[in-house]
């Protein structure tokens, strides 16, 4: 069962950020079967967790690249990893409190921003990562 189907759109031929972002996807998927088949809290929480753990060793390496080639865009892009993982941080606080009802509000957000953050933001850098060889 899929909620986020991995689509070649998403693939930008920088091997270890289309790698990155396929585990991000697997990870919603993980989160939205342990959802739909009602997990305890310990399992959608656990999930959330790494989410948020490889969401930031991906963050880290995007911004790794961007410094090593003065990326122009790297300060609103960080801004962006940075209002994510808040998000996501408060979205944990409030699953671990009990609140069960935010889960659906949750695997929409990771879905749509990813959707939007890898097709927008992370597409603007392709050319510039490409441009340095990075692969």
């Amino acid at each position: 069962m899929s909620y986020f189907l991995w689509d070649d759109k998403y693939a930008f031929g920088i091997d270890s950020i289309d790698e990155d972002h396929k585990v991000l996807v697997s990870l919603i998927n993980q989160l939205y079967v342990a959802m739909s088949q009602g997990k305890a809290r310990a399992v959608i929480s656990g999930i959330v967790t790494q989410m948020v753990d490889y969401a930031k060793v991906h963050f880290r390496r995007e911004e790794f690249f961007f410094k090593g080639i003065s990326y122009t865009e790297s300060a609103e892009h960080k801004a962006e990893h940075d209002a994510f993982s808040n998000r996501v941080a408060d979205f944990k606080t409030e699953l671990d409190a009990g609140n069960v009802g935010i889960s659906i509000e949750v695997i929409s957000f990771l879905r749509e921003w990813l959707t939007n953050h890898i097709l927008v933001s992370d597409k603007k850098y392709v050319a510039a990562f490409k441009k340095f060889g990075i692969k």
